[in-house]
């Protein structure tokens, strides 16, 4: 047994006691071996003194729980991080390419119905284009919102753009919202007016061409939008790729897009039961206006979702329970206390996340600050990690009226 080996010693499940008598003896037997042995320095002398003090006062100050003292000492917990990772833009990628032929489609086809809605003088005809051009514009939201999510940040936006995502979708909802209004609208003044010229073959043709057209544009979406896809001045920034699947990753420009036009799609269905209601029963237009209504209702519940999810990320809301990540963190080697634990997201998949953790004063920093990193990662993915360690004091946690009412 040499001298390495009273260092690297590793003892698990032991008692204050015990482990002061255990480090006594291993420094009566560090003298013995200085004093016998002459080719042993005095500099490894003061190495030898200055790590076993080190460890006798762990040992002396620790917690009834001493495992966590010892484990402090282990070897360093190996991450695959780097401080300044950069994002992998595959899925954004995708959602452009889907979103862009989407798009086209969707122009293609309300010039098709604008020439021929013109030639055959039909106004259903053109006002079904009009509502394809709503579905375009809303695609152009979202391709513009993506595509300034991809600059890079700056000086003034250091955290980028991701949030331009966010807007986006919840721009494309409102159009939705505002469509079903005006729809809802239009639908309550035909009934009340009584207003009915509905020619039930037209309907039939154009709806029957709107379904089509919807469930190929759902299609294309389809893809993508189901891919699911971190004291005292110890203090650590990471960004770390976000891994598809852990937080559902979709991009929410594309889940707009895909509720906008599965909101299109209802409205065609509507119309088409209300066209055959209205073919076999010819007195019974009132269907056209309360099918309008019904399916506007529909769509306004279907979208209620992203739209929940857009203001979540705007308001900066956790996407995972806070409180199990910060339990976790407890249970790490020689933590004290756990505080202004922050955790939001940017946009779906990109996430944030800034925490406090006081420690004992002789623990080392950096393997508790890679084991932290490993904790915060296997919860949730992160672009941006700052974790900040600090001596545990008493007095000043037991001050701070905030960490006592907020639990921060």
């Amino acid at each position: 047994m040499n001298l390495l080996s009273i260092f690297k010693y590793k003892r698990r499940n032991v008692s204050d006691i015990s482990l002061c008598v255990f480090y006594f003896f291993h420094v009566l037997f560090g003298l013995a071996r200085i004093y016998f042995c002459p080719r042993f320095n005095t500099f490894a002398f003061e190495i030898f003194i200055k790590k076993v003090s080190k460890f006798y006062r762990a040992a002396y100050n620790a917690s009834p729980n001493s495992q966590s003292i010892m484990d402090c000492y282990r070897e360093p917990v190996h991450t695959d991080f780097h401080c300044h990772d950069s994002l992998s833009s595959s899925h954004d990628g995708s959602a452009w390419k889907k979103l862009l032929t989407a798009a086209g489609f969707c122009l293609l086809f309300m010039i098709a119905e604008l020439l021929g809605g013109y030639i055959a003088g039909s106004l259903a005809v053109m006002t079904d284009a009009a509502h394809l051009f709503s579905d375009f514009i809303g695609f152009l939201i979202s391709l513009l919102a993506i595509w300034i999510g991809r600059k890079p940040p700056s000086k003034n936006m250091t955290f980028g753009y991701y949030r331009a995502e966010v807007v986006g979708a919840l721009l494309s909802v409102l159009t939705v919202w505002l469509l079903a209004a005006i729809f809802s609208t239009l639908a309550i003044n035909r009934i009340y007016n009584e207003d009915y010229d509905i020619d039930a073959n037209t309907m039939i043709i154009i709806a029957s061409l709107g379904l089509i057209v919807n469930i190929i544009m759902g299609g294309i979406l389809h893809g993508v939008c189901h891919s699911h896809g971190i004291g005292g001045g110890h203090h650590s920034h990471v960004h770390h790729e976000p891994r598809s699947g852990a937080d559902g990753t979709s991009n929410i420009n594309v889940r707009a897009a895909a509720i906008h036009v599965l909101g299109d799609l209802l409205q065609s269905i509507g119309v088409l039961i209300a066209a055959v209601i209205i073919k076999f029963y010819p007195n019974a237009n009132i269907a056209d206006p309360i099918c309008t209504l019904i399916f506007s209702v529909i769509v306004i519940c279907t979208t209620i979702r992203v739209g929940k999810e857009s203001l979540w990320y705007l308001i900066e809301g956790s996407p995972i329970d806070a409180s199990q990540l910060r339990q976790e963190l407890s249970k790490l080697a020689s933590v004290k206390h756990v505080h202004s634990l922050h955790i939001w997201s940017l946009a779906a998949g990109k996430n944030a996340i800034a925490v406090h953790l006081a420690v004992d004063p002789y623990c080392d920093r950096d393997v508790l600050l890679k084991k932290t990193i490993a904790v915060i990662q296997s919860h949730i993915s992160v672009v941006s990690c700052t974790v900040q360690i600090e001596t545990f004091n008493l007095e000043l946690s037991n001050s701070c009226k905030h960490c006592q009412i907020a639990n921060c």
